[in-house]
């Protein structure tokens, strides 16, 4: 069984969920901060600060602060709309870009050791489960 295939399709689809599959203390992130860099990973276009918090489902207070710390981290860019100087967008850089791809990676190397603590059978049907669950979420 290819375990590390597995752990691959369920982080990938748990990640996609609204928030993110993993707890962001003790990473020296506040609340929110993953989910935005995750968001800004799939959007290449940008996406404004309420744009943000209406998909994060969080107060645009919020987003304002973990922008502030994103952007101090070297993870996030903001830059004024060229065609509407009222608006701000918010960027992922190459630093952030490449942070999303080692946790990622972290991601799918600790999923493969959890479910190698399964039967193959155990493994499956726990995807298969988890995969209903987050759907429902």
């Amino acid at each position: 069984m290819d375990y590390k295939a597995l752990a691959t399709e369920l982080f990938d689809y748990v990640t996609q969920a609204r928030k993110p599959p993993f707890d962001e203390r003790g990473q020296h992130f506040s609340r929110g901060e993953m989910g935005i860099l995750i968001c800004l990973n799939f959007n290449k276009t940008g996406v404004t600060s309420g744009e943000l918090s209406e998909y994060l489902s969080v107060s645009t207070g919020r987003i304002a602060t973990a922008l502030k710390s994103l952007e101090k981290k070297g993870l996030v860019v903001r830059r004024t709309d060229i065609t509407d100087k009222r608006k701000v967008i918010v960027f992922i850089t190459d630093s952030g870009k490449q942070f999303l791809i080692d946790r990622h990676n972290e991601g799918i190397a600790w999923t493969e050791r959890t479910l190698r603590k399964l039967s193959e059978e155990e493994a499956k049907e726990f995807v298969r489960l988890v995969k209903i669950i987050v759907s429902k979420c």
